[in-house]
């Protein structure tokens, strides 16, 4: 059964459809200094950690925002974590919420951190391609290595980019993410069935994974060609995380994989086509 401490779902309710603070709001549209050497070590390994992409004092709201949300949409599984399947039990994905809840799409659209992921990928612009909450239960199961970008329709994978943000603490033990530094250099792309059979790409095999514990309000970005994953979680409390992923405005649609040919994201389009529909809008 899904339970988030200290939230009701009337609590959830009342927190989604109340208008965000105007200071939280003024702080999304702040602009985040992102260090040369930041961006010189993305560059390099296909990963980074930020701290305080979100400072303490609005840490609260938006990790109130976020819970409320998943709350709402998993709070009514009432399965124990022992009977959902393998997949479910690594972690309570809950995906475009910022679709269904203002106070989310505040926080999704947010141009502050939107400016990190483009000076990060060195672009002009940068699109929405989706968010989602990845949310660990207690107990719950290892997140297998796995590209993001195996499951996108993009023909430019290189251009995508990941922020996931810790909404409190996370250390190795409650299931950070491991990164495989500078596999995002080899453009060869390995589908990994995480949802239903993953294995364990060769490649990996020989390959150091680097564990990338964070404080409450720091976020790692990483390529959608970085192979990665995430511990299991050993404490008795959620693992909250949110996520929000980045393109490179000018991307491309790849309809080539049948998995991938009605992707939310890209309704409406044709193999090829650059990537702009209402689910894309360019952020910053």
């Amino acid at each position: 059964m899904v339970k988030l401490k200290g939230i009701t779902e009337s609590d959830a309710v009342s927190i989604l459809n109340s208008d965000i603070s105007s200071e939280l709001k003024e702080y999304f549209n702040s602009k985040f200094t992102v260090k040369e050497e930041s961006v010189s070590f993305y560059s390099k390994n296909g990963f980074v950690r930020i701290e305080n992409v979100v400072e303490k004092e609005f840490l609260n709201e938006v990790k109130k925002i976020i819970q409320s949300a998943v709350l709402i949409r998993k709070g009514k599984d009432e399965r124990e974590l022992k009977e959902k399947s393998q997949y479910e039990q690594s972690f309570l994905q809950c995906g475009y919420l910022c679709w269904d809840f203002p106070a989310v799409k505040e926080f999704v659209f947010s141009k502050r951190f939107a400016g990190i992921a483009r000076d990060l990928m060195k672009a002009k612009h940068v699109r929405l391609w989706h968010d989602q909450a990845l949310f660990k239960e207690p107990g719950g199961r290892m997140t297998d290595a796995h590209q993001d970008c195996s499951y996108w329709p993009i023909n430019e994978p290189q251009f995508t980019i990941t922020m996931w943000l810790a909404l409190t603490d996370v250390p190795v033990e409650k299931g950070c993410l491991y990164f495989y530094p500078q596999t995002n250099r080899n453009e060869l792309i390995e589908y990994v069935d995480i949802f239903k059979n993953p294995h364990q790409p060769e490649k990996l095999k020989n390959l150091e994974k680097v564990f990338v514990p964070l404080k409450a309000g720091d976020a790692t970005f990483h390529s959608g060609l970085t192979f990665h994953g995430a511990g299991n979680n050993q404490t008795s409390q959620m693992r909250t995380a949110m996520t929000i992923i980045y393109i490179k405005d000018g991307v491309t649609f790849n309809s080539a994989d049948e998995r991938n040919k009605t992707h939310t994201s890209c309704i409406g389009l044709n193999h090829n086509d650059i990537i702009d529909t209402k689910y894309t809008p360019i952020l910053i």
